[in-house]
């Protein structure tokens, strides 16, 4: 290339720059006020086939976690944005454990198009039933035994999605179907981070299972923001 046409292609680079990093994007969300104590649910014993075996005597509600400094788990924090379309091809399959007859995690992000995988660690069956939000038809049924091959389910459609068993009630999960990365559940202090920022104002969104939903307009300048902390408030019984 002769050195005209190297002026050329630098004043074309100058006028369309390249495209920048999507950031990191770090935050918190927090409950405000006094920090609740956490649900205490009792199990009676149970054998055959609604065996309780290993589930212990009681077990404590993943419904509402909240460390001692007011952190808030299992909260999903989400940016608005188009389809990723290599989402599909990052998680080929995210997988929820049956184990001390508990869902582990309680709340899990699963892209769109992705298959979840269901295991049961337990020595006793389960029975294992997917709804959509809201709706009260099930999705998928299935007894699984103890030992027997994990079961699956693909998600083809956006948008949350409650795990039960049917024979052990206190145990749920949720499933948060996204068709991007710009996503993220709070850990058991509260945090997270979102990787796949992009920059500009936007509006952050927050939901829980029994707190609700925010929305929180953020303006992401750097590629690591760190936000002010989140709070939730919780409404009185």
């Amino acid at each position: 290339m002769d050195s005209k046409g190297v002026c050329v292609l630098a004043m074309v680079l100058s006028l369309c720059p390249l495209r920048a990093e999507a950031a990191q994007l770090k935050g918190s969300v927090r409950l405000k006020g006094p920090v609740p104590a956490p649900e205490v649910i009792p199990i009676q014993p149970k054998s055959g086939e609604h065996s309780t075996q290993g589930c212990g005597s009681s077990k404590i509600s993943q419904r509402l976690l909240v460390d001692p400094s007011g952190g808030l788990a299992n909260a999903v924090v989400w940016l608005e944005g188009p389809p990723d379309p290599l989402i599909r091809n990052r998680e080929p399959s995210v997988l929820l454990d049956q184990r001390g007859c508990e869902f582990l995690p309680h709340v899990l992000l699963v892209p769109l198009g992705g298959e979840l995988k269901v295991r049961n660690s337990d020595p006793i069956r389960h029975n294992l039933r997917i709804f959509r939000e809201g709706q009260a038809s099930m999705l998928m049924h299935r007894w699984q035994a103890a030992d027997a091959p994990d079961a699956a389910w693909n998600f083809k459609e956006p948008g949350r999605y409650v795990v039960r068993c049917g024979i052990h009630p206190w145990m749920h999960a949720w499933v948060v179907v996204t068709p991007h990365r710009r996503a993220a559940v709070t850990d058991s202090h509260g945090q997270f981070l979102i990787p796949d920022a992009p920059a500009g104002r936007q509006t952050l969104h927050v939901w829980h299972e029994t707190l609700g939903t925010l929305e929180v307009p953020v303006q992401v300048k750097s590629d690591r923001e760190i936000l002010e902390p989140i709070h939730f408030v919780r409404k009185e019984a």
